[in-house]
């Protein structure tokens, strides 16, 4: 049978001291209160050494008060393991400053019934296993996050998530500023009509973009179309919106629409960006057939990632106070689906 694992009664007889002593020794609160000889704490950490003793973590853990865990759970049917995953990269900055910080990370990965995730079960708060939580999601319930709020449970969201009657800590790309720098891109190219093509506006990151290319148009913003179902129109609709308004820029708010609408260009015969150019108010990929390098924005997921981490360690530790919303600047991206307006000349 293997040994008894050593306590710190036995290295408190090794070392001649008493448990009071090796526990103040081996937790490093020798200086408090009662003074410690040096020759006292050598021959402790010598008899720990030669029993092989090692603290249990869990009772550290009591006697901190914290777990030194950081939880991660996402409102999406599955968890972002994948690399593909538009999410992965949140995690992977999430990680990496966990392990900077000298925190785990535990990651809540059941998925309920109907792919639904939630963080109360039998009124319970799942979270708690965790000192903080960092949560993600495009639908999450705002009702558990009033709740968590209520409870004052540490929790930080990656993205902007309005609840009613609360301010929620978040942390998002600056969605506004990138989407009027897009804009004046293309006002140097000459473009006067603009539509804004989305596949909703309930959701707060398309109402930042949104109110960045009006921001960006500024009085010029009578001029911009603002498309609210693009995903739910025939294309020989959304073909005849962009031919009747004249419309010559498109700015698409995310990969979905963009997707979308860039094969609905080509086989209409609207050359890009000949006729009409395209952005992509987020990452994208070339898109069949035409496979054009997208003028887009680059949003930094892994620094969003590592920015969360910081605001969230800030709040266990008591360095920071809730609420704290940050801004992460993105990149705007010149790609080949953006070009002069025909007949115009760029602006100055």
């Amino acid at each position: 049978m293997p040994s008894k694992r050593p306590t710190q009664r036995d290295v408190a007889e090794r070392a001649g001291v008493s448990r009071g002593t090796v526990s103040m020794v081996l937790s490093g609160k020798t200086s408090e209160r009662v003074p410690i000889s040096q020759e006292t704490i050598e021959r402790v950490l010598q008899a720990a050494a030669q029993l092989g003793y090692a603290p249990n973590p869990v009772a550290q853990m009591l006697v901190r008060g914290q777990n030194n865990l950081i939880g991660v759970f996402t409102y999406e049917p599955t968890f972002p393991y994948d690399q593909s995953n538009v999410f992965f990269p949140y995690l992977s900055g999430i990680q990496a400053e966990a392990g900077r910080q000298g925190y785990n990370v535990l990651l809540f990965t059941d998925v309920q019934a109907q792919n639904e995730n939630k963080i109360y079960r039998n009124s319970m708060n799942s979270l708690f296993l965790a000192d903080g939580s960092i949560i993600l999601g495009a639908r999450p319930d705002r009702d558990e996050l009033r709740r968590l709020t209520e409870e004052e449970y540490p929790f930080v969201y990656i993205g902007r998530r309005e609840v009613s009657g609360f301010e929620i800590n978040w942390v998002v790309s600056d969605y506004a500023a990138t989407t009027a720098e897009a804009v004046r891109h293309l006002l140097e190219l000459g473009h006067a009509r603009f539509g804004f093509l989305t596949d909703t506006l309930d959701r707060e990151a398309e109402q930042d973009k949104l109110a960045g290319a009006r921001q960006g148009l500024g009085t010029a913003g009578d001029d911009l179309v603002v498309l609210s179902d693009v995903l739910d129109l025939p294309p020989e609709a959304l073909i005849r919106q962009i031919r009747d308004r004249h419309l010559t820029a498109l700015l698409c708010a995310n990969s979905d629409v963009f997707e979308h609408v860039m094969p609905v260009l080509y086989r209409a015969s609207i050359a890009v960006p000949g006729d009409v150019s395209v952005v992509c108010l987020i990452d994208a990929v070339p898109v069949p057939p035409a496979m054009l390098t997208p003028t887009h924005v680059q949003v930094k997921r892994p620094l969003i990632g590592q920015t969360a981490l910081q605001m969230l360690i800030g709040f266990i530790e008591g360095t920071a106070q809730p609420p704290q919303q940050i801004l992460v600047p993105g990149t705007f991206v010149i790609g080949e689906t953006t070009g002069m307006c025909r007949d115009a000349s760029p602006r100055r």
